[in-house]
């Protein structure tokens, strides 16, 4: 369900002394100056990327991991979230800006460093009478199905900070698990390759109020096998959350839900340990930590 592709990039008026922050990388190609702030790139983060120009761009990119980040407009010119994936190695690598200008189109290679973060092992324990729903093709359709909505681009103004769906101590994002009573799991939930998780676990008691974590639109609620009643929420420029494993769903789809408004309540539908909500946040369809983005990105 991808509302739009590209992302057309407007000019952005910088003097050529303008100083970076000490975690900038910035390479100048002609008039233009791309500016890349790696504080948050480590697996399961992402790099922030920027143009500044004082002439019009048109359609760009950043581009990671054989994937494309679009840039989209920001308060301080366009800009492009590049999520790192959890189970990326760190050390140096290579972002490449594609960028379309008068001259044409532009391609920018620049070294980056992926920084290192410890994510603690854990061991997962499939209930008995629920592992008959790990078996195709229903969790595989399951999957395909929540990974094309988890790859919305919607162009809007930039993505508000988001905030938890619930007031609890989280835990379980990036670790990496170990099964009793299923080969694989994380990549049937998501159709994303590696068994690393990449949510944030709630354990609240059935029946607590889930939040919205911030302004967006439903992209979808309903039930899917193994994430259970599920609700996915647009918060634009390919910032989008997911609530797994709720009891109730308080809002329909294409329904604009505001920050903080309830849209149901905890449970344990799918497959999980105990009633809870689990909140994940994908950029561009890859996981990254959802606490990372609590807060302006501009």
């Amino acid at each position: 369900m991808k509302r739009a592709a590209l992302a057309l990039v407007p000019a952005f008026v910088l003097s050529a002394g303008a100083p970076a922050f000490p975690q900038d990388v910035v390479k100048r190609v002609g008039t233009v100056s791309v500016v890349v702030d790696a504080g948050l790139a480590f697996p399961g983060g992402f790099f922030v990327v920027r143009l500044l120009s004082r002439t019009g761009l048109g359609a760009s990119w950043a581009i990671f991991d054989g994937r494309r980040a679009p840039f989209y407009s920001g308060a301080r010119g366009p800009r492009a979230l590049v999520p790192v994936p959890v189970g990326a190695a760190p050390g140096r690598n290579v972002i490449g800006v594609e960028i379309m200008a008068r001259r044409g189109r532009q391609r920018v290679p620049i070294d980056v460093t992926v920084g290192e973060r410890a994510y603690p092992p854990r061991l997962f324990r499939v209930p008995e009478p629920r592992r008959p729903l790990l078996q195709p093709p229903l969790a595989q359709h399951d999957g395909r199905v929540l990974l094309g909505l988890l790859r919305t681009q919607t162009p809007s103004q930039s993505p508000p900070p988001l905030k938890a769906p619930v007031t609890a101590a989280a835990a379980g994002f990036g670790s990496a698990l170990t099964y009793e009573g299923a080969a694989v799991f994380e990549s049937l939930v998501d159709s994303t390759w590696g068994e690393v998780h990449r949510g944030l676990d709630f354990e609240v008691p059935a029946g607590t109020p889930v939040l919205a974590p911030a302004t967006g639109t439903v992209l979808f609620a309903g039930p899917l096998l193994l994430s259970g009643q599920t609700v996915v929420i647009d918060h634009g420029q390919g910032v989008v959350s997911a609530l797994f494993h709720m009891s109730r769903l308080d809002v329909t789809v294409g329904q604009i839900v505001g920050p903080r408004e309830p849209v149901g309540l905890s449970g344990d539908s799918g497959i999980c340990l105990a009633p809870m909500v689990q909140w994940r946040v994908y950029l561009h369809g890859i996981a990254v930590d959802p606490r990372l983005l609590d807060r302006s990105l501009d």
